[in-house]
């Protein structure tokens, strides 16, 4: 037997509106903007005061681990307006390749800046030294990491070497 066709049922091609579309990417762009609005900035600064701070801890290590002799022997940081490097403070030796003149994030733009002396040298205990005398620093050392245009204070505290 034959089947007649419904009267009722018509036959359209599936697919979505032009209203439809539309009103999809409003919503698309209501998100974007809303995730724009609330990213999160100081990122990379944040990551080269991390930086910063883990190569100052390095230079304090190589301080404590290597041979200590005088003031001049001592290891630390040195930095220039947007580099640091890792040395002696003799300048007899430095550190591996990539502590030497090393800018912060692989990125030139990124500045540093001390307050008061553009270095800290670490005796055999870790503690910060005045590298004329021999004597641990009385004063923190601090340093400014600007990145994102906000700046974050680096400070190595006197006595114990403390970074922060």
């Amino acid at each position: 037997m034959a089947t007649i066709p419904c009267p009722y049922k018509i036959n359209r091609q599936s697919g979505f509106t032009l209203i439809e579309l539309v009103m999809v990417i409003v919503i698309l762009g209501i998100l974007a903007a809303t995730i724009y609005a609330r990213w999160p900035v100081g990122m990379e600064e944040a990551a080269a005061v991390k930086e910063f701070r883990r190569a100052v801890r390095y230079a304090q290590h190589k301080a404590m681990t290597r041979q200590f002799t005088t003031a001049a022997a001592a290891w630390g940081i040195a930095v220039s307006p947007h580099q640091y490097t890792l040395r002696r403070a003799d300048n007899t030796e430095s550190a591996e390749a990539e502590y030497v003149n090393r800018c912060l994030n692989n990125d030139c733009n990124t500045s540093i800046t001390a307050i008061g002396n553009a270095f800290v040298y670490f005796n055999a205990l870790g503690e910060p030294i005045d590298t004329a005398t021999g004597l641990p620093l009385t004063t923190d050392t601090t340093f400014t990491i600007k990145a994102d245009d906000i700046g974050t204070n680096v400070t190595v505290r006197q006595r114990t070497g403390y970074v922060n």
